[in-house]
């Protein structure tokens, strides 16, 4: 259905070293892929602010719903698009896909990619899907049917990927957080995030809801509530209870392996409710956070 991808994506996966230090998140993907990326001198991290972030506020989510899905994905973006969800996945236990899914659970595949390259971040901006590739510096963009209608590059590694006011916003894996111009990518601004004095590290999947933006940090059971404004964590929620609700059988699933990680923040405006999940997980579960 889609052309195939410029320069390093025509060929079979195979990612390129990394242009700075490795994160626990790369670490742990490549030790999992079988794959080893050349090493390179750790990146400092960015200088703290002087004025410290107020204390993050608790934040609760109350599950409304479990959504059953019929086709299991390693889950790297996630968005409500008209009432249905769309979704980037990574190649790992399968293929980087290009997937669609209704609310109660039935998956299409509007394209199969297999390891062309790793599938990470997605988002809907005047009716076009962007889905980034996690090192292949590429970001593709496609029509609301998945027919690919050209290809972006993107300097940094993508991780995480939404939008507002016209504008992307993506994650690279670091304490920040990027927004972009949809045209070329090109940078418009960027906020370094922290917790109080602290920055906050591998910022994975983004939601941006009411004038904040949700995110996943790779590898731990929290979402965060972001101020774009300062940068600041402005609240945090313990999601625990979502594996909690989870039977034997699905946990059985999630923790076999330690990548099936909390990876999936998608919001309907229409419904203000939000849809979360994680890779290679068989469930999705709806609700509103608070708080």
């Amino acid at each position: 259905m889609c052309d195939q991808a410029d320069d390093s994506s025509t060929n079979s996966y195979r990612p390129a070293a990394p242009a700075g230090g490795e994160t626990s998140r790369r670490r742990f993907l490549q030790a999992s892929a079988g794959v080893l990326a050349a090493g390179a001198a750790a990146q400092p991290r960015p200088a703290l602010a002087q004025t410290a972030c107020p204390a993050p506020k608790a934040m609760i989510f109350t599950p409304t719903r479990q959504i059953r899905r019929e086709v299991l994905s390693f889950t790297e973006g996630f968005e409500v698009h008209d009432g249905v969800i769309y979704e980037s996945s990574g190649p790992l236990f399968g293929s980087t896909r290009l997937l669609r899914m209704t609310p109660t659970g039935q998956v299409s595949v509007l394209d199969d990619f297999g390891n062309q390259f790793f599938g990470e971040g997605l988002t809907i901006l005047n009716d076009q899907i962007y889905q980034m590739s996690w090192k292949e510096h590429q970001v593709f963009v496609y029509d609301m049917n998945g027919k690919r209608l050209r290809t972006i590059r993107n300097p940094r590694e993508g991780w995480g990927l939404t939008h507002e006011d016209g504008k992307l916003v993506a994650s690279d894996g670091s304490s920040h957080i990027y927004f972009l111009d949809p045209r070329n990518f090109a940078t418009i601004a960027s906020i370094a995030v922290r917790r109080g004095r602290e920055a906050v590290d591998d910022l994975n999947e983004l939601e941006w809801v009411d004038g904040k933006i949700y995110a996943n940090i790779f590898e731990s059971r929290e979402i965060v509530r972001i101020d774009p404004a300062t940068g600041c964590v402005e609240a945090e929620a313990n999601m625990q209870t979502l594996w909690k609700l989870m039977s034997p059988a699905d946990l059985s699933a999630t923790e076999q392996d330690g990548n099936f990680v909390l990876n999936g923040i998608a919001y309907d405006p229409d419904q203000r409710l939000f849809y979360l999940t994680g890779k290679q997980w068989p469930v999705v579960f709806a609700g509103r956070f608070s708080g």
